[in-house]
């Protein structure tokens, strides 16, 4: 008997969808969602409806505009996403549990018990998109079920949109084969060209290969992983290794390329990179700052510091180190928090009393979370707070206090 053990996921178009959910005009309608208002500057999220005019991710608005004429452009609200993102997660979890938050629109699920049942485990994936039906009239989803969970995101790929694949132990490898190499996580561009370069060139081909050969031809244990997710093994990979560094940048808009504008915005991205190092219990010892300029130059310097994480005792060396920066016009900033270890955990027999600028620190940061982003701020930004929003990147999202309000915007 056929066990599968996860479920991936995916709702299509997700930022599109949301839109088109909370904007009725727009359904039907081939948008795009971009993060500035800039010709030069690319789509983010795309619908399938202007997916069909050859639109993708990625794209240059310009560019887009040329394909589709009638194309209506929307500017991003990270923080509906979320809140949406949000919602999400609670329709799925009245299905079963989520295991884990892959980004903001892609999820997994472990089955457990009588959930590993291949018939049971589809009737739990048509659950969960009649749940995400009733979020919204708009979202769609498409998910995988397979034995692990690289086999599962394989699968959630298969059927787009709105789409159910189910990829069965007994029929492994020989399900895939009709993928291309490039649908396999794992096999980028370099990783593409290694296996053309050694006469694989499908995945029939590779998935011939012996274990040995492929652990070879990866040069890490990624390829011995690989060679037995591909033939339905499940088992729990190393943990991850802790975070070393946290950044932010940002592409300067034309009226903040001043050396004063981007000194503001500089210690905005300082500021939200060290609250997102507090809520991961951490400090840093060192700070780094990448400035690029109008002429094509850049300027790149790090610095040590006592471990720290407040947010006084971190502006004061940043300021340090911003006096070394060239006085030349700016176009870009990043901004980053290094050699990052835990918090030293207090003794319980000699508490020491928390000094003055962590007990600020954790003031502000509590009535931020309570009454909003931006509620209490250090004067140094006071310009440049509506700059540098959050915006969605890769992985879990910030949590919701991370993205102002929009009745807040000034």
């Amino acid at each position: 008997m056929d066990f599968v053990n996860w479920l991936f996921i995916d709702i299509n178009s997700y930022f599109a969808s949301v839109e088109q959910e909370t904007r009725p005009e727009l359904r039907g309608k081939p948008i795009v969602i971009v993060p500035i208002e800039a010709e030069a500057g690319c789509c983010i999220a795309v619908s399938y409806q202007a997916k069909a005019y050859g639109i993708h991710t990625g794209c240059r608005l310009q560019d887009a505009r040329k394909l589709c004429p009638q194309l209506e452009v929307v500017m991003a609200r990270p923080r509906l996403y979320v809140e949406f993102h949000h919602e999400i997660v609670k329709a799925i979890t009245r299905c079963v549990p989520v295991h884990r938050t892959e980004s903001c629109d892609e999820f997994t699920c472990r089955l457990q018990g009588a959930e590993r049942d291949a018939t049971r485990a589809v009737e739990i994936a048509y659950g969960i998109k009649q749940e995400i039906r009733k979020v919204g009239s708009t979202l769609r989803c498409s998910i995988g079920v397979a034995p692990n969970r690289l086999l599962a995101k394989i699968a959630g790929e298969m059927q787009r949109p709105d789409g159910l694949m189910l990829l069965l132990p007994s029929h492994l490898p020989h399900s895939l084969f009709t993928l291309a190499l490039k649908d396999i996580p794992g096999v980028g561009s370099r990783m593409h060209r290694r296996l053309q370069a050694a006469g694989i060139t499908t995945v029939r081909e590779l998935c011939a290969l012996p274990r040995k050969q492929m652990s070879a031809l990866w040069g890490s244990v990624l390829g011995d992983r690989l060679w037995l997710w591909m033939r339905g093994e499940d088992f729990e990979e190393p943990a991850a290794r802790p975070r070393q560094s946290l950044s932010r940048q940002h592409i300067l808009p034309p009226e903040c390329r001043t050396p004063e504008q981007a000194r503001g915005i500089a210690l905005k991205l300082l500021h939200t990179t060290a609250r997102r190092m507090r809520r991961n219990g951490l400090r840093a010892r060192g700070m780094v700052a990448h400035i690029g300029f109008q002429d094509g130059r850049a300027w790149h310097m790090g610095i040590q510091i006592p471990p720290s994480h407040d947010l006084l005792t971190l502006q004061a060396h940043f300021l340090l180190l911003w006096e070394r920066v060239p006085k030349q016009k700016p176009s870009d900033l990043m901004v980053a928090l290094c050699e990052l270890e835990p918090n030293s955990q207090p003794d319980l027999f000699q508490p020491e009393e928390p000094v003055a600028a962590e007990r600020v620190t954790t003031t502000v940061d509590q009535l931020n979370i309570r009454y909003g982003l931006h509620t209490v701020y250090p004067g140094s930004i006071h310009t440049v707070r509506q700059q540098a929003p959050t915006r969605i990147s890769f992985g879990p999202p910030p949590p919701l206090e991370e993205y102002a309000d929009p009745a807040d915007a000034v």
